[in-house]
């Protein structure tokens, strides 16, 4: 939340006492002015503090407990104690998965890593035979397949879907050779111009944490039908903000989520391999090697945000648009300089394709005007290669909110 600058009387008055030649003056009028005066002003702020606190929790959002973040680490500094990051994918640290070629991290800026990906071809060659081999670049599909079953998660569990940063996820591609290889050889990758963009031994990591748990009692809440209320107590170890989304085989007909439990209500009186998913909402916890970019769909709080989201009515002026922005700038400053309409596409624009698992467009024929944001890119933002999937990941949530429009943006 944005807080005002609290203005320090204390201080204040101390330095206006100096003033004050006379001792006794001096004693007299601090005990007033400190001891009398100063109790209604600390009273007066604890006062408006409670009142503030008070209006945040009545226009409190319920979607903040789902916020997602994502990073990368190397596979060798993964910790398996960290309380807050956890693998998208456990094969990444079991090695369970049977791997026929190898993966890697492509760190280039949007431009570079389309080009590289409509490569579609890379070589190498087997150090023992020295024999080349071609490989073919694909998207590791494991990630996106992790991001669609939480997506389903948050439908089944009736939690309105909030965009997943996939700036990391995207970047994860696949080498798999379209000839035979020897067993057990290795290859050596002529990446050429692309060398210094591929880190390999990379795996990505995010916040949400699976757990198995086990239903402790059911209740019959109806009597012309059976129904079963199956309980899930939480870990008394959670942060107040954390989510929960629930798993389980039998449909669920509705979920109540309280303090300190999960409600399931369902037609079956047992249910079997039940899973809870903990969307760790605290503030991440590093270990040793975890420096690299954290990209998250959380949304800066403040009141406007909270108390249009209650209302339910929304302005889409300019205004409005740049708050939204804002709200989901994260750690990046995204500077919108101007909106447009127009009706023809642009080379160059970029676009909000980041939930384009989540199901079939609205209109067939596509025929919709464009909705053009425009932004600034500064000096110093041109290095960092993740800037233009920050403002992809906020045109694929302005486009599930504006299906009106087809909603581009472009660096001016």
């Amino acid at each position: 939340m944005n807080e005002e600058k609290m203005f320090d009387y204390e201080n204040y008055i101390q330095k206006r006492l100096k003033e004050i030649d006379d001792l006794d003056e001096r004693k007299y009028a601090r005990e007033i002015l400190l001891d009398g005066l100063g109790r209604i002003f600390r009273q007066t702020e604890e006062k408006y503090e409670a009142l503030e606190q008070r209006i945040l929790r009545e226009l409190d959002v319920p979607g903040k407990r789902f916020g997602t973040y994502m990073t990368i680490i190397e596979k060798k500094d993964f910790d398996p104690i960290n309380s807050f990051w956890f693998p998208v994918c456990k094969e990444d640290i079991k090695g369970s998965r049977q791997q026929e070629y190898d993966s890697f991290y492509f760190m280039a800026e949007e431009e570079k890593r389309i080009d590289f990906f409509r490569q579609e071809m890379i070589e190498g060659i087997e150090e023992e035979s020295g024999k080349s081999i071609r490989f073919q670049i694909r998207k590791v599909c494991r990630y996106e397949e992790a991001v669609k079953k939480l997506y389903a998660l948050f439908a089944n569990n009736h939690i309105p879907w909030q965009t997943v940063h996939m700036g990391h996820l995207e970047r994860f591609f696949e080498a798999v050779p379209v000839e035979e290889l020897s067993s057990g050889s290795r290859i050596h990758f002529q990446w050429g111009k692309w060398e210094e963009y591929v880190k390999t031994g990379m795996m990505p990591l995010w916040n949400i944490q699976k757990e198995a748990v086990n239903s402790r009692e059911f209740r019959v809440p109806c009597i012309d039908e059976v129904f079963y209320e199956h309980i899930f107590y939480l870990p008394d170890d959670r942060a107040e903000e954390d989510g929960y989304l629930v798993e389980a085989k039998e449909d669920i007909l509705s979920i109540r989520y309280e303090r300190n439990r999960v409600l399931l209500k369902t037609k079956q009186d047992i249910l079997q391999d039940v899973s809870v998913y903990r969307l760790h909402q605290e503030t991440p916890v590093n270990s040793f090697g975890y420096g690299y970019a954290v990209l998250s769909n959380k949304r800066k709080d403040n009141l406007a945000g909270r108390y249009l989201y209650q209302a339910g009515n929304f302005l889409q002026t300019p205004m409005e648009l740049r708050r939204k922005i804002e709200e989901m700038s994260g750690s990046y400053r995204i500077d919108n300089i101007d909106f447009e309409i127009s009706e023809k596409a642009k080379s160059g624009y970029l676009t909000g394709d980041m939930n384009g698992f989540a199901g079939v467009q609205v209109f067939s024929s596509d025929k919709r005007s464009m909705l053009v944001f425009k932004f600034r890119k500064e000096e110093q933002q041109r290095a960092d290669y993740l800037y233009e999937s920050q403002i992809r990941y906020i045109l694929s949530q302005l486009q599930m909110e504006f299906m009106e429009y087809q909603c581009v943006g472009v660096l001016v």
